[in-house]
């Protein structure tokens, strides 16, 4: 039964009526009302004022064949283990739930025993008016504030405008009152949020159960992490992923790969990462690389590139340029695929199928023999059932040979998998004409497609993730409630403009995904579809979105291939009077890919803290700043981090912008000029000779230590052990730390390096301890008399050159106000005191 018929719009009562049952845990008090059966949970207010705050629900509501009930009275309680149980009336009998607290700060709802009640759909409603707004409910691309909506929770892959629809989905809400809710079902829901009435949000379940847990704060950013603490939070993947990624749609050929590799050094590129989307294997998705495709060579700019002889070939020529390998795969196996034009694609059935029908490892069909075939985008196939373990076994064996297949030698004579991840594409309900998990689905752990709509892509992502552990990657599509736990994930197919399916819509998706619990998140810079590109100037886009690429956890370009040009790369962009060769969105690729490297140690850390807390690393202004109603309706501009706030330009042929900045101090990332907070500003691109023509408004917060890697030149974020090869840099170490001192500040890098900043009036201290490196440390300060390191003072150098040259110096840079310290740190503690 579809949620939206169940026709309960103008059955609820907000009125408590008697004297209630009440169970504590900490703060927090449940409440049940003995004559209505309202529940409610009464906790602090953000000023710690106990029990102010109070969410009321309406008592919940149940759907049969026959009529509608409203869950009734109180019939008896009494203490369970950890909460409440509670016998409640229901028309003319009754039913039993379970009121607890499961996790700190958190209360679940659950009936346990319908008796003779058979539910077909059930619904539960709080009361809400004008002040409360909502976000979460997955990545949404239309509005990061989902109030005044009606949301269908269902995966869904939409590669046009995306309205309501989303590739990743959670029947889950954060509230500016401070608390979040999450109904637990798997099934589609619908989250009416004052949509139909001003006064009440409704949530409909077409399902027999009923269960939802409501997480308090009151701080949005404990009901985050409180949230993901029990739904699961992301991993700490390897430093590779940090760095850029090469995509495309296809590679034609293997001299293709070389071209793409060899000219990504060439021009300067740091790259870290290769992926090879579909196809790359014989047929869908048998795991086998098509080595006739990969054996061709090709040539690009007059120039030939040979094919390769052998898969270890390849893996060893993208190891030796400092590449780890994600190949691409969906959870089909096809029985027939759509024609590529691929030389030496197998068109019928793929190799591994029959296998599958034998061992009975795909989903079947109700009322059907054999396993379950749909069309999909590649073909027809069948999906596979990872609720069960033999089937899991069987496509992992298949994952794990392919795997020793890209084994390289690295510098310690230890062979290592090239592959280190996997883009796992699909696993949505369908995609409009296609139904992918039809209700009528049957899986081996007894769920149908009813539940699985939703739920087979945690299935598929965690089998996947398991295989790699935490030393590799996934990038995945879909997503639903426990996804989050499997990093990372990518905003699937948009648009190269302006519109509502393009950037500005990806930026929105990013941080509606980031209330969700995703963290590891990245998108297609450019654009992924090949039409409709902005009527402005395409090089214009793409270097607006090549600038969020670098303020985003994940950096990958990747594109639709084109026949007439060369989009796919970030030299395919030459306005009039440029080449290929030179032109300004490649040199502003390249520098944003640069930042983006250096900025590693910075990511890094709020990546580990996003795998202690479960606060990403995009963070919407509302999550930092509830108190703040301005706040409420910022969608593009959001903290990078604990430190940057970034606001990327999401209008053609612009460099300004009006920006709204939160409390407190902030300095332009670019220029250090200061601004005072709570109110909009206009940024103007700043004109610099030494940085790029178009930049993006970043701000740093006042009292914030950012790290940076020392330098410009590391290529690559693989270590040097797996590189093997002098001919690329991977990171020594060497640190960059800008301080902007304020009152006294920390930070605790992901390698345990602490900094801590300490400001008073006419004297700043910076101390640092951390592992043996070389450091140079900017501080944000009036120039001063003298510099100290651990009482020793530090010779000025007179002139720039001659601080370059220096092991050991300081000097004032007048233009930006910094500060520059550098010296050789032999570990240990140290103070610089200015």
């Amino acid at each position: 039964m579809p949620a939206d018929s169940f026709p309960l719009d103008g059955n609820w009562s907000f009125r408590p009526d008697g004297d209630f049952v009440t169970f504590d845990s900490g703060p927090l008090q449940a409440r049940i009302y003995k004559d209505s059966g309202h529940l409610a949970l009464a906790g602090p207010s953000l000023e710690n004022q106990p029990l102010a705050n109070v969410i009321q629900f309406a008592p919940p509501a149940v759907h049969t064949a026959s009529r509608d009930f409203s869950v009734g009275p109180l019939i008896s309680s009494k203490r369970s283990k950890n909460g409440l149980e509670v016998v409640q009336r229901l028309g003319a009998t009754q039913i039993t739930a379970l009121i607890t607290f499961p996790h700190d700060s958190v209360l679940r709802y659950e009936v346990t025993d319908w008796s003779d009640v058979l539910p077909i759909a059930t619904a539960v409603a709080a009361s809400s008016d004008n002040t409360e707004h909502f976000y979460g409910l997955g990545e949404k691309f239309n509005s990061l504030d989902q109030t005044g909506k009606r949301v269908h929770v269902v995966t869904f892959d939409d590669p046009g405008r995306k309205g309501d629809h989303s590739y990743k989905v959670t029947p889950w809400f954060i509230s500016t009152r401070g608390y979040g809710l999450h109904f637990d079902s798997r099934a589609e829901t619908i989250f009416d949020l004052r949509a139909t009435a001003p006064d009440r949000y409704v949530i409909t379940n077409p399902f027999r159960t009923l269960a939802f847990e409501i997480v308090y704060g009151p701080s949005l950013r404990d009901v985050l992490s409180r949230f993901t603490g029990y739904m699961g939070r992301p991993f700490l993947p390897p430093p590779w992923i940090f760095g850029p990624w090469i995509s495309s749609d296809i590679w034609r050929s293997g001299g293709e790969v070389r071209y793409a590799v060899t000219q990504f050094r060439k021009r300067g590129i740091p790259v870290s990462a290769f992926v090879f989307d579909s196809p790359w294997e014989t047929a869908y998705n048998d795991f086998t690389f098509n080595m006739t495709q990969f054996g061709q060579g090709g040539t690009f700019e007059n120039e030939h590139y040979e094919g390769f002889g052998s898969v270890g070939e390849m893996m060893s020529f993208l190891q030796t340029h400092g590449l780890k390998v994600i190949c691409w795969m969906a959870p089909f196996v096809n029985i027939s695929s759509a024609d590529e034009n691929v030389p030496g694609q197998n068109l019928g059935k793929a190799s591994n199928y029959e296998t599958g029908v034998e061992g009975g490892f795909f989903v079947r069909l109700n009322g059907s023999a054999g396993p379950l075939v749909v069309p999909w985008w590649k073909g027809r196939g069948s999906p596979i059932d990872f609720t069960n373990s033999a089937a899991r076994a069987w496509f992992t064996g298949q994952l794990q040979k392919l795997l020793a297949q890209s084994n390289i030698t690295a510098a310690s004579h230890i062979q290592e998998p090239a592959i280190g991840g996997f883009k796992t594409d699909d696993g949505e309900s369908g995609n409009g004409p296609n139904t992918y998990i039809p209700s009528g689905a049957l899986y081996a752990d007894g769920r149908t497609g009813i539940e699985m709509r939703n739920g087979y892509s945690v299935e598929y992502q965690r089998t996947v993730s398991n295989l790699l552990g935490d030393r590799g990657v996934l990038f995945a599509r879909s997503g639903f409630s426990g996804s989050q736990a499997f990093p990372g994930h990518w905003a699937g197919d948009n648009e190269p403009n302006f519109g509502d399916n393009g950037l500005p819509g990806v930026i929105v998706a990013g941080q509606s995904a980031a209330m969700s619990g995703y963290s590891i998140w990245g998108h297609d810079v450019g654009g992924y579809i090949n039409h409709n590109f902005s009527p402005v100037s395409p090089p214009d886009l793409f270097m607006r979105w090549s600038q969020f690429g670098c303020f985003s956890p994940i950096m990958q370009m990747h594109r639709q291939v084109s026949s007439h040009d060369l989009r796919q790369y970030p030299w395919g962009y030459p306005q009039a009077g440029e080449t290929i060769t030179k032109n300004e969105a490649l040199a502003n690729y390249k520098f944003y890919t640069t930042l983006h490297t250096r900025l590693f140690p910075y990511i890094y850390t709020y990546a580990k803290e996003s795998a202690d807390t479960g606060i990403p690393i995009i963070r919407p202004l509302v999550l930092i700043h509830q108190d703040d109603n301005r706040t409420f309706g910022v969608q593009h501009s959001y903290y990078f981090g604990n430190d940057l706030l970034v606001a990327p330009f999401v209008e053609p042929a612009t460099r300004q912008r009006t920006l709204y900045l939160p409390a407190g101090q902030w300095f332009d990332f670019w220029t250090n000029e200061q601004h005072t907070g709570r109110r909009d500003i206009v940024w103007n691109n700043p004109s610099q000779p030494d940085l790029p023509k178009s930049k993006i408004p970043v701000f740093v917060r006042a009292g914030a230590i950012v790290p940076l890697i020392l330098g410009d030149d590391t290529q690559s974020l693989c270590d040097s052990n797996y590189v093997n090869s002098s001919d690329v840099k991977s990171w020594d170490g060497g640190l960059e730390l800008r301080a902007y001192p304020a009152g006294n500040t920390q930070l605790t890098m992901f390698d345990g390096t602490a900094i801590d900043s300490a400001a008073s009036a006419g004297s700043t201290r910076i101390t640092i301890i951390t592992e043996k490196r070389r450091l140079l440390v900017r501080i944000l300060a009036q120039r001063p008399q003298s510099v100290r390191l651990n009482g020793t003072a530090v010779c000025e150098a007179p002139s720039s050159g001659d601080f370059d040259a220096a092991t050991e110096a300081w000097r004032f840079d007048t233009e930006s106000g910094f500060v520059l310290v550098k010296f050789a740190h032999r570990g240990g503690t140290v103070i610089i005191s200015l």
